[in-house]
Parts: structure tokens; C-alpha cells; sequence
């Protein structure tokens, strides 16, 4: 058995074929699908995508539920040397027609369902669609992909596909306007998948729980790091609180990544836990934001006596991943964020441009194989955020672009990082630059708070004023936020305790399974 260098996200699935075409690699419901099946499918689909004119380098939209379809459609782009693009399948018809514009995708692969609520016009080229055929307007052609799925062996494509070619556009959502698109190569896909892979310790052995959105940078990357070792992706699209350890249990999974809002969810299960261990857990992973400390606390006493270790992480659509905190660092808490991952240099930069003194706070700048190309076409944003390495040898001649994040942090002297807030979010009130974390850190170790949001409302007198919107656990009503105040005024300082605290039943989720901070702002900063 020979393994071939790995520089595309296909050659991750050939070195996995080689090494054991039976083995499963996807479990999608009730089915099981091997990787020589995806090798097949995707061989097919990718001559089929050649037949409808797709080139290299252009874009292939994925419209669709998380299925084994969409995973088929990432490799078979791959094959093609075209870049996919996963769509949020929760945007609607604008939001779908501004990506579809904004990146000129040649063809979409999607359910019919999702097709049909498209306006006319939206996708000139061929759409590939999964169930019954949507309406002949909703393309300028209609393939039916089970079809071409179920056509048997085709010849790979010999198309050259190198590693500094686009592999995939990720759109993120901004602060403002429509998201943008993170053009991200090849390259930077593969080194995700091997530095990830690396310091998860993740084997054939592992069964991973896909429980976040593939157009999210860390739900496409549970996908690649299971692709490199060639063990079985668990396919996890409800978000009942039931179903979620239904499916830990079901399918004995070794390894789940998540983002703040699913430890609240699995949290609501913690008696089902204590009666019944995750034995087979091996870890989690957190990324997408900060644990309440609360949270983390009740996470370990649950987890770590079955032998879970719990990972810290920190990213960026723009860099993917930056650092991570070992499981037997977590007792640092959950603002340290940790050191850099494997093969990666992360700096923290102060206003004139130089290197933070322990302590000192700074913005994390990210060096390193995974900083993406740029934002997709516009090359203002991409100058802000992607520029030249601070600190590399002027003789280099401006060649090495890392990326500013944005977020503020500190370095202590063992040279751990901690997360202070994005510059962008802080709240400055009373004289004070708040960061909405630590705010909220504070509202969920009240005990009484399943989740919280704070941000800040302008007042011309003290800049802000703090505002929070927090959901309840079970068996806690209205009149609980009296004692949650007390216990903020008790364990914080006065500038960090809301002005109001609003109660909502469920905090409303982006795509990618984040708190809608925007949205709940927006929508309670006028009341």
C-alpha cells in the first residue's frame, strides 16, 4: 500500500481508498456509505459536472440539507479543479442570488425543495438536484443527480489540480451588509486536515459526530480531518437535545466539535449523562466562541470521569484554526484559547505595530499554511485584514501575508493566550471596554441561565449602557431574574451589570449554529 503526497482534499480521499475502500465513511440516517462508494459517486458526478461545462477554476454551488449528496458534490468540484460552495441552506432566495452573483457560480448542486423557492433567473447554468425535479425556471437545465450517482464507474479525471488552486469560497457573515467570501486553496484545506487531525490524535478508529453546518469552517473540517484517517463521519442534523445523545450513544462517537450554544444543548441532558456515561467519548472540542466558565465546569464534571478530554480551540474563517488549549490545560479556564497549533506562528500585535510584552493586550495575528487567499473580490477588505508579517525580515519583500483577526488578546509569561474580546464588539461604557463574554460568562454561572447574549446600547452621557437576552433552564421563570441580577452585582463589577436583563425562550441560532448576537440586538436595543 502506497500513500500519495496529499496536496488537494482528493487526495485525501485516494489515500483513504487505498488504504481500505470498505471502510465507512459516512453514516447519513440508516445507511452506510463506504469510501469506495464516494470514490465512485464522485468520479461519476465530477464527469458529469465536466459534460455541463464546468472548467477549472470555476464555481460549484452545494445548495443543499447535510447529506452524503453534498459531501459526494465537495469531492467530485475537487475533482473537476473547481472551487465549491456551501450555501447556507438556511438563506433564502436574496441571500442565495447574492452568493450565486457575487462568486459566479457555473452550476448548483441541490434538494428540489431549496431549488424551486429560488427566483427565475438566479442560476443560468445546470442545477443537479435531489428529489423530485423542481420547476424548469429554477435553472437553465436540470439534472437529476440520484441518476447520476447510480450510473456506475466512470474514469477519473486527469485534470492538473495543484495546491495553490482555489479549493472552496467560505462566506461568513459580517457585522454589516451581506457576508463575504473567504477564498480559501487547496493548500489551506489539506493543512487544516493534517494540523487538525495531529493534535485531536485522530485515527481510523474514531467515529465523528458531523454536528455543525458544512458551509462553517469547523463543520467542513470535521469532514476533512475524518477524510485523512479514513474513519466514519456521523452525519447529525437535529439539534433536540434527545436526539443529540441519542446519536452520541447510537453510534458510540469518539469525537465531537462543537460551538457554545450545543454544550448548552447537551448540558440539558446531563441527568441522562450521569446515569449513563459517554464511555465511548474520547473528546470534545469547543471553537465558534467562549464557554461560560459555568458551562465548562459542568462539562468536565460529567465528561472527564468517563475519560473525555476537553479541547479549547480558537479560529477564523480567514485562518481556519490558530490555537488550541490541551485537555490538561483546561483547569486555565475558558479564556485561555492556548498556544498556537501545529506548524502555525501566532503574534500579538499592539496600535504601533510590535510585538505585546506578556500581559500586555494585543490583536492576535495568525502566520502560518492555513491563512486563506483573501476575501473573494474585494481587495479593500482583503488589504485590512491580509498584509504583510510584522515581523519578517524586510528582505523578504512584502512575499508572506498573514492575517489580523480582529480579536483582542493577552499572552501570559508561560506564553498561553486569552481571549479578551473582538475589537469590533467591545462595549465601552462607564470608561470601561467591556467585552459581551464576560458578561455573559457572569449571567451563566448564576445558575439560572441556559444561555445569554449581552451587547450595549449608545447613551451619550456613559457610551453604553449594558443589555442582556438570556434563555432559562428548565424549571426557572420571570421572576428568576431578580436573583440572576443579585448574582451578577454580587460577582461583578457595577459597569458589567445590565441595565435590563430580557428573558426568550430559545436565543435564536446564524447557520453555523452561533448565538445571532446581531439579530438579538437589534431587535431588543429599541425596547
Amino acid at each position: 500500500m502506497s500513500v500519495r503526497p496529499e496536496f488537494t482534499l482528493h487526495d485525501l480521499l485516494d489515500n483513504s481508498v487505498e488504504r481500505d475502500p470498505d471502510g465507512v465513511a459516512i453514516v447519513d440516517g440508516n445507511t452506510e456509505y463506504t469510501y469506495g462508494a464516494m470514490d465512485r459517486q464522485s468520479n461519476a458526478l465530477c464527469a458529469a459536472l465536466g459534460e455541463a461545462g464546468v472548467k477549472k477554476g470555476d464555481r460549484v454551488g452545494v445548495y443543499m440539507e447535510k447529506s452524503w449528496e453534498a459531501i459526494v458534490a465537495m469531492l467530485a468540484a475537487s475533482r473537476a479543479g473547481a472551487a465549491y460552495v456551501n450555501i447556507n441552506p438556511l438563506f433564502k432566495a436574496p441571500q442565495v442570488a447574492y452568493i450565486a452573483q457575487d462568486c459566479d457560480v457555473r452550476v448548483v448542486i441541490g434538494d428540489s425543495a431549496k431549488l424551486d423557492e429560488l427566483e427565475a433567473g438566479t442560476l443560468s447554468g445546470t442545477a443537479f438536484y435531489k428529489g423530485d425535479p423542481p420547476r424548469e425556471e429554477a435553472a437553465g437545465s436540470l439534472v437529476n443527480l440520484a441518476e447520476v450517482l447510480g450510473s456506475g464507474d466512470a474514469p477519473k479525471e486527469t485534470r492538473q489540480v495543484s495546491e495553490v488552486d482555489l479549493g472552496t469560497i467560505l462566506y461568513t457573515s459580517g457585522s454589516t451588509g451581506m457576508p463575504k467570501g473567504v477564498a480559501t486553496s487547496q493548500r489551506n484545506i489539506v493543512a487544516g486536515a493534517q494540523i487538525v487531525s495531529t493534535y485531536l490524535n485522530n485515527t481510523k478508529e474514531d467515529r465523528i459526530l458531523s454536528a455543525l453546518p458544512l458551509n462553517f469552517d469547523a463543520g467542513m473540517s470535521q469532514f476533512t480531518t475524518a477524510l485523512r484517517v479514513g474513519a466514519p463521519l456521523v452525519l447529525q442534523r437535529s439539534r433536540l437535545p434527545g436526539d443529540l445523545i441519542r446519536g452520541l450513544r447510537r453510534h458510540r462517537i469518539t469525537g465531537l466539535t462543537g460551538v457554545p450554544p450545543l454544550w448548552a444543548l447537551l448540558l440539558r441532558s446531563a441527568k441522562s449523562i450521569e446515569e449513563e456515561p459517554l464511555e465511548d467519548l474520547r473528546y470534545i472540542a469547543n471553537t465558534g466562541g467562549r464557554i461560560p466558565q459555568a458551562n465548562l465546569d459542568e462539562l468536565r464534571r460529567l465528561l472527564e470521569p468517563a475519560g473525555t478530554k476537553i479541547y479549547l480551540m480558537y479560529g477564523l474563517t480567514e485562518a481556519f484554526r490558530s490555537t488550541y488549549l490541551p485537555p490538561e490545560e483546561v483547569q486555565r479556564g475558558s479564556t485561555c484559547i492556548g498556544k498556537a497549533i501545529p506548524d502555525t506562528e501566532i503574534l500579538v500585535i499592539n496600535k504601533d505595530g510590535q510585538e505585546c510584552a506578556p500581559g500586555e493586550v494585543g490583536e492576535l495575528v495568525h502566520r502560518g499554511p492555513t491563512v486563506a487567499m483573501g476575501y473573494w473580490g474585494k481587495q479593500e477588505a482583503t488589504r485590512r485584514a491580509y498584509r504583510t508579517n510584522p515581523v519578517a525580515p524586510p528582505e523578504l519583500l512584502d512575499v508572506e501575508r498573514v492575517v489580523y483577526s480582529g480579536d483582542l488578546v493577552r499572552r501570559d509569561e508561560e506564553g498561553f493566550l486569552y481571549f479578551i474580546g473582538r475589537e469590533d464588539a467591545m462595549i465601552k461604557t462607564q470608561g470601561y471596554r467591556l467585552s459581551p463574554e464576560e458578561v455573559e460568562s457572569l449571567l451563566v454561572g448564576s445558575g439560572a441561565v441556559r444561555e445569554a447574549c449581552a451587547f450595549g446600547v449608545e447613551d451619550p452621557e456613559v457610551g453604553y449602557h449594558v443589555y442582556a437576552v438570556v434563555s432559562l433552564k428548565d424549571g426557572e421563570d420571570e421572576s428568576s431574574v431578580e436573583t440572576i441580577r443579585e448574582y451578577v452585582v454580587k460577582n461583578g463589577p457595577p459597569y458589567m451589570v445590565p441595565r435590563e436583563i430580557f428573558v426568550q425562550h430559545e436565543l435564536p441560532k446564524t447557520g453555523s449554529g452561533k448565538i445571532d448576537r446581531k439579530g438579538l440586538s437589534d431587535a431588543f436595543a429599541s425596547r
